[in-house]
């Protein structure tokens, strides 16, 4: 029993380590560019007020945003990274990276991140349409963060920091503990959880919530966390690339509920091909 409770308050641990993590990343993204804006002002000779307008605009700029969330990425991937390895992968059996994946497991993530990006969309309009106060503040969240805006540093950090990252944290330590001190179905539901609070906005956890539930999918019927990095990897590089293109005439109902049933079927499809590809490659 105490084991047990031990080990859901270490799965529960991971959340509030993260949050304290990005107050303390952003130190020194903060510290270094206030150096450089004091600097700068120094030798154009700006006013005190216009240099301290200059200095509040890069913190809200986007790539301000974007630098301080890939120094906390990195160094939860670090910490998480060895703790997982460390406490949770030592003396377990795990599909090793090398030949955890054939061509059906990859096309089914694919198709995966393709039918989800429809499903999140319409999860997120239903939302929407109820609240509209919360796909507001969304909005203005994403805007300021520069989310809407593609970059090099942005397309590092959705797609091969965070997913890593992430992935360590939530299908990695959170759901390594939970399976030790409960049901499967419970700890895949709970990780999700936790992984919806951890993006503190109401419209974006709750599509990262339900996003959870096929990442612990993945993650436990493949048998490695590194399907799981890829799949969320997959499916960001769809987000960031593809999501502004896939919604044509949306707003007419025939396409409306087109779209809706491209991303139900894209998605059983998927799931179909994961689970074919997984047997094959446990046959070999």
């Amino acid at each position: 029993m105490k084991k047990r409770i031990c080990c859901i308050l270490l799965c529960l641990v991971p959340l509030p380590v993260t949050i304290l993590l990005q107050l303390l990343a952003s130190v020194p993204v903060f510290g270094v560019t206030t150096i450089a804006s004091v600097v700068n002002s120094y030798y154009q000779g700006m006013p005190y007020q216009a240099a301290l307008d200059e200095l509040f605009s890069v913190w809200s700029s986007s790539t301000f945003i974007v630098a301080a969330s890939m120094t906390y990425a990195v160094a939860a991937l670090l910490l998480f990274g060895v703790w997982y390895w460390k406490k949770l992968a030592v003396g377990q059996e795990f599909v090793p990276a090398s030949s955890a994946f054939n061509w059906q497991i990859v096309a089914s993530f694919i198709l995966l991140a393709v039918g989800l990006q429809y499903i999140v969309q319409y999860l997120m309009s239903f939302i929407g349409t109820l609240r509209p106060d919360w796909m507001h503040a969304y909005a203005e969240l994403a805007d300021s963060a520069g989310f809407g805006t593609l970059s090099p540093l942005l397309l590092l950090y959705s797609c091969i920091i965070a997913p890593v990252s992430e992935e360590l944290i939530f299908r990695g330590v959170a759901f390594g503990y939970a399976k030790k001190a409960m049901p499967l179905c419970l700890a895949i539901c709970l990780q999700a959880v936790l992984f919806g609070i951890f993006h503190m906005n109401i419209i974006q956890g709750i599509y990262a919530a339900f996003l959870g539930l096929f990442l612990g999918y993945v993650c436990e019927e493949s048998g490695t966390i590194a399907a799981a990095i890829l799949f969320h990897a997959v499916f960001n590089l769809c987000g960031t690339f593809f999501n502004p293109y896939m919604y044509y005439h949306m707003e007419q109902p025939f396409f409306f509920l087109l779209w809706l049933t491209v991303g139900v079927l894209l998605t059983y499809a998927g799931i179909f091909l994961f689970q074919h590809g997984t047997a094959v490659r446990d046959m070999e």
